[in-house]
């Protein structure tokens, strides 16, 4: 049988190490130095599997001290992980291409376990599990080989041999996971969630600020990644919408907020109550985003609020939870408003625009803002975006020219005629609709369905939100991206119960994890389907882990107990009921030749060459041996 060299067993692991660091951590360093990186990891495969060549090993050093220190000079307070994980790969991949000796793999396999520990902090993805398991398996492997290794550089093993040594090895992780899932959920934990503490920067996608400029949000709206999660219960479609900033100020073809215009005290709002818990993505911005009207938020973020806009202090790059509690309702009623303010227009719009305004007649206000909103939703506008009207003037190209426009045309075109009527208006940014999980019971909104709409003052009424945007072809341009696959869901249900009983593990869900176990001893009806399983995971995994542990020590007892140990065991218990004592020097012939009862010497004699044909063929005995030499016993 063709044997292996215990080093080239020992590269392959150790490449195999590498590549798994180049592949965990590329979405978080910069293209060059991963180019650098990489290239380098290629050489140094062709230099130890198909030509070797030597390097000089202090040229190396001089060459990875230098890219440390260009790295480091790119080091802010704001982003410290980066440079230090772009320095790793680089000193990795370097350390790759020396000559390899004891000291020089413990060195790989340390800056791959920094290399994975920082990584960690941008990674809150479940497919970090998989990294994980790959990453303990090879380094458990990796360490067994070199310690063989360590004793005899020159060791060859049969194929089978190695194939036996990684079946041990994978035992020593597999016992180790219960303890570290017990370890996991019994430490204490700190109140606030884990993926908060990091400062430093997840990838943030394009999302809101404080202005909105025309011919923007369709980038957003071509976005198909998701935003934020809300867990909730199921809502009618048409009180899907999530509001994040009132934009109240538009001059130069763009909206932004103006502070100081916003009520803070009287402020009416009555309706359905609901509570959500959201997760919001990193999304570049600062607001935080709830069902329309939200009222409160819960979070150990530091924001700050006026009227209905909640702000962190912070720009959001990493993925945040908070509570929020929103009432379902299409009316804010508020005293005192500055119309003035809010009915502020820019100075180029043109007289055309200002008779189209006095075309909408009615007998009072309201009836006077229907009038202007079903004149968008007539038909004679279309909702699209591409093309977009940005011209100086686009908002009168898309009412006299084109026609045609996303939400922030229709909102905004809505929002002007009213003011020019006199009447205060407002726009939201926001988002309208979600996917909702049936599994999981929340929400999913992609960046996709961010949307803009208009709200009109009414003395003695308050704030109505009002919606100009085709609900049909809106809905029909965002069918492609609302098409979802059930795998797709499933997924995401998996990476959303991730996130929130492994990521989002705290000390308020420690506390109620032991408030339950506490509660077994007096709730025996626990119902086990799937939902109340997602429910009690926590409290799943740790049974499970016992019962993994308690299984594996069972085995372990198994196989130490062999049938050839059982049947020697009661050769010496029937030696001891004949009275014949056996000493610790003395074989099985010895014991043998000192009875006296010829019969019973016989039949132990007949025992003995059965029990040594099997014994020595160095095969492992069946049930079927064993219960013949139990028999022959049975018959002394």
């Amino acid at each position: 049988m063709n044997r292996i060299e215990i080093k080239k067993v020992l590269n392959i692991l150790t490449y195999l190490i590498g590549f798994e660091m180049f592949i965990f951590s590329f979405k978080n360093i910069s293209y060059p130095y991963f180019l650098i990186s990489s290239f380098i990891f290629l050489i140094s495969i062709y230099r130890d599997f198909i030509k070797y060549f030597r390097l000089n090993r202090v040229l190396l050093n001089i060459v990875a001290i230098i890219f440390i220190i260009l790295i480091f000079l790119r080091v802010t307070l704001q982003d410290i992980i980066t440079p230090a994980l772009e320095s790793l790969i680089v000193l990795l991949s370097i350390k790759f291409l020396e000559d390899k000796e004891k000291r020089d793999y413990l060195q790989i396999f340390l800056i791959s376990i920094l290399i994975f520990t920082g990584a960690t902090i941008f990674s809150f993805e479940i497919s970090f599990l998989v990294f994980f398991l790959i990453f303990i398996l090879l380094i458990n492997f990796s360490i067994i080989f070199l310690t063989y290794y360590s004793e005899d550089k020159n060791l060859k093993l049969k194929t089978n041999e190695v194939i036996k040594i990684v079946k041990k090895a994978i035992l020593i992780p597999i016992i180790a996971l219960p303890f570290s899932a017990i370890l996991f959920f019994g430490l204490p934990r700190s109140p606030n969630p884990l993926f908060s503490f990091f400062g430093s920067t997840l990838t943030a996608k394009t999302g809101f600020s404080e202005t909105v400029k025309l011919g923007t949000v369709s980038e957003i709206q071509e976005d198909d990644s998701v935003i934020f999660r809300v867990s909730t219960e199921k809502l009618n479609d048409s009180e899907l919408y999530f509001r994040g900033i009132t934009l109240n100020y538009y001059e130069n073809n763009e909206w932004s907020y103006v502070r100081g215009f916003e009520n803070t005290k009287n402020i009416e709002i009555t309706g359905k109550l609901v509570e959500q818990t959201i997760y919001l993505e990193p999304y570049g911005g600062n607001y935080l985003f709830s069902l329309d009207k939200p009222i409160a938020i819960y979070s150990f973020l530091r924001y700050e609020t006026e009227g209905l806009n909640f702000k962190t202090r912070e720009i959001i790059s990493n993925k945040v939870k908070y509570e929020a509690k929103s009432i379902i309702s299409d009316v804010i009623y508020e005293k005192g408003i500055d119309k003035n303010f809010y009915t502020q227009l820019p100075k180029n719009l043109s007289n055309k625009f200002y008779e189209l305004a006095k075309s909408f007649n009615g007998n009072e206000e309201l009836e006077v803002i229907k009038n202007v909103q079903n004149y968008f939703l007539s038909g004679e506008f279309k909702y699209n975006l591409k093309n977009l009207p940005v011209s100086e003037n686009p908002i009168e190209d898309f009412l006299f020219k084109t026609k045609e426009g996303n939400c922030e045309y229709f909102a905004t075109s809505m929002a002007l005629i009213l003011r020019a009527l006199q009447i205060p208006s407002r726009v939201v940014a926001g988002y309208k609709g979600g996917i909702y999980n049936e599994i999981g019971k929340y929400y999913i909104i992609k960046q996709s369905d961010a949307h803009l709409w208009v709200e009109a003052y009414i003395d003695n009424i308050g704030w109505i939100r009002l919606d100009p945007t085709p609900s049909s072809q809106r809905d029909f341009a965002l069918l492609k991206s609302r098409k979802i696959s059930k795998f797709r869901i499933f997924l995401d249900t998996i990476n959303y119960y991730y996130n929130t009983f492994v990521i989002n593990y705290d000390l308020e869900k420690q506390i109620a994890l032991l408030n339950k176990i506490r509660d077994i001893r007096f709730d025996f009806k626990l119902k086990f389907n799937l939902i109340t399983l997602f429910k009690n995971l926590n409290l799943f995994l740790i049974v499970a882990s016992m019962l993994l542990v308690i299984f594996l020590l069972k085995g372990f007892k198994f196989e130490r107990i062999q049938f050839e140990d059982k049947i020697i065991k009661l050769f010496y218990k029937k030696l001891k009921k004949l009275h014949i004592k056996k000493e610790k020097y003395e074989g099985l012939h010895e014991v043998m030749e000192k009875i006296k009862d010829e019969r019973i010497k016989s039949k132990i004699k007949e025992f003995i060459i059965n029990f040594e044909e099997y014994y020595y063929k160095d095969e492992k005995f069946d049930k079927l041996i064993y219960l013949k030499l139990k028999r022959l016993l049975n018959e002394i």
